[in-house]
Parts: structure tokens; C-alpha cells; sequence
């Protein structure tokens, strides 16, 4: 009994371990994404030669309403960048999240709405939590992970800095 009890013990630290040192992805993966409409969107689609900045929400989370909007707030800094953004949402609440708390991103060409139809992001990207917003410099090499909305700020300036 003792043996099994320091098992059980043993596979919760391990997992727990894991998933705690999960790192954010040093390089953009692989993936298929799909946008409102339906169609695919894949990482060979990215535009080259520029940075991309992927930010993953959720519509129901408090801190992913902070992080839109302010990230909203500071479009004219991220116009120069593709940038995505990801849920694992509804199209109805997607649309009606963007429209309140990021309505700057509407109808931009370098700004992509996609839905996680195939729940690859967290396996692939690594986040930690929502929100999780990822910068990617123009080689598709990760230049900075942020998931406190409070830090965001961090994300604009780097973004200014490797255009």
C-alpha cells in the first residue's frame, strides 16, 4: 500500500513538473488554424519577412479582455506586423469579443481572426494560461512570451524595436 500511495505521490510530482517547465515555443510550429469563414489558415501562409504576433484567448476570460483591448488600444504600433489571433470559440462569441474589447483589429489586412478547430495551439505554442501573447521576429524565431495583461506594454515596445 505504502508502495503504491509513493507512486501515485511520485506520478503527480512528474506531471506537475512538466507542465509547470512547459516552455512557449522558440519558433513558430506547424499548425492549421481555420478563420471565420471557414477556410484553412497554415503557418505557411504567414507572410514572410516580418514579425507575427499570435495572441491565444478565451471570450469568457477576464484578463483575455484586458490584454484585447489594450492591445487594440496600441493597433498603430502593430500595423507594420501580422498578427493573429486565436480562440477555441464560437464564431458568434469570437465576433462579439472582438467587437467589445478589440474593435481595431476589425477588417485589417494584417490581422487574422482564427479558431483552434483541431486544438493543436496548446500542444504546439506552449502556453502557460490565457492570455498568452507570443512575438515572433521576421524568421519566425520567438523574441517574447507574455501572459500577464499587466505587461502587455512589454509586448508594444518590442514590437517597436524589431519592425
Amino acid at each position: 500500500m505504502k508502495r503504491r500511495c509513493f507512486l501515485i505521490v511520485w506520478l503527480i510530482i512528474c506531471i506537475t513538473r512538466s507542465v509547470m517547465s512547459q516552455t512557449p515555443a522558440s519558433v513558430v510550429p506547424d499548425f492549421t488554424f481555420f478563420k471565420l469563414d471557414g477556410t484553412p489558415f497554415s503557418t505557411k501562409q504567414i507572410p514572410l519577412g516580418k514579425p507575427s504576433l499570435f495572441s491565444f484567448f478565451d471570450v469568457t476570460c477576464s484578463h483575455c479582455k484586458v490584454t484585447m483591448a489594450l492591445l487594440s488600444k496600441h493597433y498603430p504600433e502593430l500595423k507594420g506586423i501580422s498578427v493573429f489571433l486565436i480562440t477555441l470559440d464560437r464564431k458568434d462569441a469570437v465576433i462579439k469579443f472582438v467587437n467589445s474589447y478589440g474593435p481595431a483589429f476589425l477588417n485589417k489586412n494584417n490581422v487574422l481572426i482564427l479558431q483552434d478547430l483541431k486544438y493543436e495551439f496548446i500542444p504546439k505554442f506552449q502556453p502557460l494560461k490565457y492570455p498568452s501573447v507570443f512575438l515572433y521576429n521576421r524568421y519566425k524565431k520567438l523574441e517574447m512570451y507574455e501572459q500577464d495583461e499587466k505587461n502587455m506594454l512589454n509586448i508594444i515596445a518590442k514590437v517597436k524595436s524589431i519592425k
